[in-house]
């Protein structure tokens, strides 16, 4: 396949690297089974109890400044730049195929933007569990946003659809799968999350992500060479 510059020129576009949909469908076995243990208190959760049982990871010392830089590939004000910048670079490079196709990309994924939030906010206050900091494991407690991590699904969901968008390559892709992975752990290792509520972040993150893909494949033929 093969993708137009503004004017009709022909670039060659890099593989996809995304493949079925295994990994989605992944994430949402892993979401359900996630919370379905956490609100029946199945081992999971007494794992969670486990992890903290000997106090918070201390806040100073240079391992705690690593995840403290690691986690903020997750931070919504960050990702979210990223992710609205994605987007209008992508515009930018259909612009040739006509405002209003243009403008729908970018109303399509300002929607994306705005729902993924939405969804993320309204489970965790749906759960209303407790944070480590507070000491005790309880859910539907209101003002506590704990579960599932907004870092670890903002993190995964805006770099999805980032790579998504971009086009990325093989070798960009994994980097960032790992840079997601790394962020779920360190909601944990600085004491922020519990290790369910960065699973189910994780799984929560990839299955809006890949909503944002599927809108962007919405698109993509767009960039196809017009017929003569």
């Amino acid at each position: 396949m093969q993708v137009l510059r503004s004017g009709g020129e022909r670039l060659p576009s890099r593989t996809r690297p995304y493949g079925p949909y295994v990994l989605p469908l992944v994430a949402a076995a892993v979401t359900v089974a996630t919370t379905l243990d956490v609100v029946a208190g199945g081992p999971l959760r007494r794992f969670d109890d486990w992890i903290f049982s000997g106090g918070l990871p201390p806040r100073t010392g240079a391992w705690h400044w690593f995840w403290r830089t690691i986690v903020n590939g997750g931070q919504y004000w960050l990702v979210g730049t990223g992710a609205a910048l994605a987007a209008l670079w992508a515009a930018w490079r259909i612009r040739d195929r006509g405002w209003p196709r243009v403008l729908w990309l970018l109303a399509t994924a300002a929607a994306w933007l705005v729902g993924t939030e939405l969804v993320i906010r309204a489970a965790q206050v749906g759960f209303g569990r407790t944070p480590p900091r507070t000491g005790t494991d309880h859910l539907f407690q209101d003002g506590f946003l704990s579960y599932p991590s907004g870092h670890a699904a903002n993190g995964a969901a805006c770099w999805i659809f980032i790579l998504a968008v971009l086009g990325a390559s093989r070798r960009a892709a994994i980097a960032v799968h790992a840079l997601i992975a790394a962020v779920a752990v360190a909601v944990v290792a600085l004491g922020y999350h519990w290790p369910t509520d960065a699973i189910a972040g994780w799984g929560l993150g990839v299955l809006l992500g890949y909503t944002g893909r599927v809108l962007v494949l919405g698109w993509a033929g767009s960039q196809r060479a017009p017929d003569h």
